[in-house]
């Protein structure tokens, strides 16, 4: 149809004398006595209901009478649509949904069909105009010459909440963030789940109402609420860093669907909130408090000053001691723009607390000295944790000790990371001796003492830090394990805090491994020297993509059920499926991640080693020489890039990139502007921008790709970008999962077709692997949406990634292999098809195409497949576990899967051991110097 603006006019004629002349008639579209006209619809009946949801879609049927003498003909792009109006009759959303004639209404024919109406998004009173559509052409409403009469609709929001009681503080902290006890009450149709669909959240604006920041943190909901019931919940917002005057705007979120403030206009009004700077994370303002302390001080013992302040000055020394610590502590996570909140500022008090009770406990001098001291090695990490997270956006981990050695290779690239401000840090050192000595003189001259308040103020503050921990404890369990940033850590426990955490458990894992023994040390090099064959540059594709060069691309969710999967009779990965025969796929890959997910994909497919237990490789083995593919590629003549778009900071990757042998790296900073999907850059631009770089990369080079756009939790997609019809899944995570698999086919099509085009793309191996599961509860849709049974065995399966590896021009590298393999196979494969014997090299993988053997491929959890047969975990022993036979998924004995448990233990014993005392390369020289190879 044409455009609304066009018809506006005509339009609210015509409906003006329909108004008037409806009083006289008898019911809808009640025709009078005229001459035929070319167009005119009558609506014989219809069941529009009187009242509808706010952005909902509902099935109404309709009688369509064609009273002109024109048919109506599909053919020619005839269709029911519809308008909405105001009470006006002003049009508000001009194009309704289509729905098909399903055949041509001929003059004087009528024809029932079902309409579907989706509702305005916002709540009202709406009058709704049913018309006939020929796309391109006219509405029959505008050349009908009795249009039909529209009908009163009372749209109600079905998302629509309000504050009964509790209001957000007027005065906030900068970079804070805040608890609020809420009482909310369900005034929308619609009742909330419990299941993290529906939370509460904020918008912060500025003065003049301009977004800020939109996505506010999530509270969600504790337990279903009903229409008209009221819930009481803590919500968590997160205040601006930068101070000013600004409102704080309250919203619900059903994830997937809308914000209520988008479908309701009743919303709660946005609240006038002062934001102040955090004066405790600012080292300026302590560094003036300290010398003003300094002065007063001096004064007071020089002239002898009011009595009633000797006895404070006596504890100067510890007091400062203890604020040094806290105040340089926020300084470090404000410079990360991850100030702590109420919880762990609490724990950095606390911390700062203890180290006062100990000194103040020492006798005499040693307090003076070993308070000063203390405060200088402080600030001295502190200073060191500022100019790395600089570098690498990010607090180092303990393993990045090891890699200390490198400093004097960085030392210009270190010294443009010091800042003239760093200064602070530092000057308070200089009045602290000046309290420290005053603090000495007095306590030599008998006076009464403040120590009994000195001592329950620092106690006080270890048990509100102890409360802060346990609280911790219970609301993040998981804190240490899955780390994406360890700067987030840290403002949950302070910084200081995290390295003494990180340091004692460093400490007991080194007492508990133990020394590395010799026997030890030649065990694991001997199962490595066992292992050879299986990895070893053997069989007839050994070297069939010599001096290529490699592209490899680790898709964020990618699991295996999405090849060949139809939704509605189309394709969701038509390239990939296309892949899947003119390529080589490896359909039984096992993932092998665990707590680092991204990262320990990424350690798993460079190193070929899994990850050990406990928090993510990433961070705990930063340090480590390891011997990665790229390192190996590097040494014959390869040039190495790896790119994501994204902060190098996450998952470490600024360092653990480099470790792995890249010697170029590429992070957000490095892309241009282009379209968000997911958790940022589009695989689209993404891939497009890296083709441009490969371009002008000198071959043969080696080529890194991580995506991110299919990134866990698949909160929405760009409908503009939508291409599937999924049914009730539109909306869901599982269906935005959908959409973006589509998406990043097709991207990975543009991308392999941009190669192409540069005319060289026969001289580029291509491989391409999923990193881990997408994360869905297992539940029995789920299930089924995968093609799996809903029980232990099909979740475990279901998780399996696909790998796939494309090498042009050489006849039988193509279709389906099925051999167990996991993440460790990738380099050997790699390796071994560009020519290089995996052999000499600490692997736990094998070479895929060579005699890689049947298994065990060690997976999550201690489960493990081979070939024949799977084996769940159970309580970390054989009896306690489930042996199952592929063949007809039946249960078996135990006894069965005992030669297999024995190996897939022994493999994740052996990596555990590669990793904990950095082997990989050690074992590397002695493989090399045993064979003869090329060190």
């Amino acid at each position: 149809g044409r455009r609304p603006d066009i018809l506006r006019g005509q339009m609210r004629r015509q409906l003006s004398i329909l108004a008037v002349a409806a009083l006289g008639c008898g019911g809808i579209g009640a025709a009078a006595d005229r001459a035929p006209a070319e167009y005119d619809l009558r609506v014989v009946r219809h069941q529009v209901p009187a009242s509808l949801e706010a952005g909902t879609v509902v099935a109404v049927p309709v009688v369509l009478a064609n009273d002109g003498t024109r048919p109506w003909s599909p053919s020619d792009g005839f269709a029911l649509s519809y308008h909405w109006l105001d009470s006006d009759l002003h049009p508000l959303q001009w194009d309704g949904r289509r729905t098909p004639l399903g055949a041509a209404v001929g003059p004087g024919e009528t024809r029932e069909v079902v309409a579907e109406i989706e509702a305005p998004r916002a709540a009202g009173d709406y009058l709704l105009l049913l018309d006939v559509v020929r796309e391109g052409v006219l509405w029959v409403s505008e050349r009908d010459p009795t249009p039909v009469q529209p009908l009163p609709v009372s749209v109600v929001a079905g998302h629509a909440f309000a504050v009964v009681a509790g209001a957000a503080p007027r005065l906030a902290v900068g970079g804070a963030e805040l608890r609020v006890r809420l009482v909310l009450e369900n005034r929308g149709a619609r009742g909330w789940r419990d299941d993290g669909s529906f939370a509460l959240a904020s918008h912060w604006l500025g003065r003049d109402g301009a977004v800020l920041q939109w996505e506010g943190p999530r509270s969600p909901i504790p337990r279903p609420v009903a229409p008209g019931e009221t819930i009481e919940l803590t919500a968590v917002v997160e205040v601006p860093v930068r101070p000013g005057i600004r409102r704080l705007q309250w919203d619900m979120v059903e994830e997937g669907v809308c914000w209520f403030s988008e479908r309701s206009p009743a919303s709660p009004p946005a609240r006038t909130v002062l934001v102040v700077p955090d004066l405790l994370a600012d080292p300026l303002w302590w560094a003036l408090l300290s010398l003003l302390a300094a002065v007063t001080a001096v004064s007071v013992l020089a002239h002898g000053g009011p009595r009633h302040l000797l006895p404070c000055f006596a504890l100067a020394d510890v007091a400062w001691c203890v604020g040094a610590l806290v105040v340089k502590q926020g300084a470090v996570l404000a410079a990360a723009e991850a100030p702590a909140g109420p919880g762990g500022l609490a724990l950095t008090a606390g911390g700062a607390a203890l180290v006062g009770l100990a000194v103040l406990a020492l006798p005499g001098r040693w307090r003076a000295v070993v308070g000063w001291s203390v405060a200088a090695c402080a600030t001295a990490v502190l200073w060191g944790d500022l100019v790395y997270l600089r570098f690498f956006g990010d607090l180092p981990a303990p393993g990045a000790l090891a890699a200390a050695g490198q400093v004097r290779h960085l030392g210009e690239s270190i010294r443009s990371l010091f800042e003239p401000a760093d200064a602070w840090l530092w000057i308070d050192l200089l009045p602290g001796l000046v309290l420290v000595a005053v603090s000495q003189r007095l306590r030599r001259t008998p006076r009464p003492g403040p120590t009994r308040v000195a001592v329950v103020v620092l106690v006080l503050a270890v048990v509100a830090a102890g409360a802060a921990a346990l609280r911790l404890a219970a609301d993040q369990p998981r804190l240490f394990e899955q780390l994406f940033r360890r700067v987030h850590v840290a403002r949950e426990v302070g910084v200081l805090n995290l390295h003494a955490i990180e340091l004692g458990t460093a400490a007991v894992r080194a007492a508990a491994s133990g020394r590395l023994e010799t026997e030890d040390l030649d065990a694991a090099v001997e199962w490595f020297a066992e292992r050879a064959p299986l990895r070893a540059g053997t069989g007839p594709w050994f070297g069939a993509a010599a001096g290529r060069s490699l592209v490899m691309v680790q898709v964020e969710s990618l699991q295996g059920f999405v090849i060949g999967l139809e939704i509605g009779g189309r394709e969701v990965t038509p390239f990939l499926n296309r892949w899947a025969e003119e390529a080589l796929w490896f359909d039984n890959v096992t993932d092998q991640t665990a707590q680092g997910r991204s990262s320990d994909s990424e350690l798993a497919t460079q190193v070929s080693l899994v990850p050990a237990d406990g928090a993510a490789a990433a961070f705990r083995f930063a340090g480590n020489d390891f011997t990665g593919l790229a390192e190996v590629l590097a040494r014959h003549g390869y040039r190495t890039l790896s790119a994501v778009p994204y902060d190098g900071a996450f998952w470490n990757r600024r360092a653990t990139h480099p470790a792995y042998g890249y010697a170029r790296s590429l992070f957000a900073g490095d892309f241009a502007a282009g379209e968000q999907v997911g958790w940022g850059l589009s695989d689209r631009d993404f891939l497009d921008q890296a083709a441009a770089q490969l371009a002008s990369t000198e071959r043969p080079y080696a080529a890194f790709l991580l995506t991110l756009s299919l990134h866990h939790p698949f909160e929405g997609f760009p409908q503009r970008l939508a291409v599937l019809d999924l049914g009730e899944m539109e909306g869901t995570p599982f269906g935005n999962f959908l959409h973006t698999m589509h998406f990043f086919d097709s991207s990975l099509a543009a991308f392999v077709a941009s190669l192409e085009a540069s005319g060289r793309s026969d001289e580029v191996v291509i491989a391409v692997w999923g990193d881990h599961d997408a994360g869905f509860p297992w539940r029995p849709e789920i299930a089924a949406a995968m093609g799996a049974d809903h029980d232990p065995a099909g979740w475990y399966l279901s998780q399996e990634v696909p790998l796939l590896i494309r090498v042009p021009g050489v006849d039988g590298l193509a279709g389906r292999r099925s051999v167990p393999a996991g993440h460790v196979d990738v380099a050997p494969t790699l390796l071994a098809l560009l020519g290089i014997d995996p052999a000499p090299y600490a692997f736990l993988g094998r070479n895929l195409l060579g005699t890689p053997g049947a298994g065990p491929v060690l997976g999550e959890y201690g489960c493990w497949r081979d070939d024949r047969l799977l084996f769940l975990q159970g309580d970390g022993s054989l009896d306690g576990g489930t042996c199952i036979e592929l063949d007809g998924m039946r249960r078996v004995p135990n006894a069965r899967c005992r030669d297999g448990f024995a190996a897939a233990r022994r493999a994740g014993e052996v990596s555990a051991l590669v990793l904990e005392h950095d082997l990989q390369e050690r074992i590397h020289d002695e493989l090399a110097r045993r064979t003869g190879a090329d060190p």
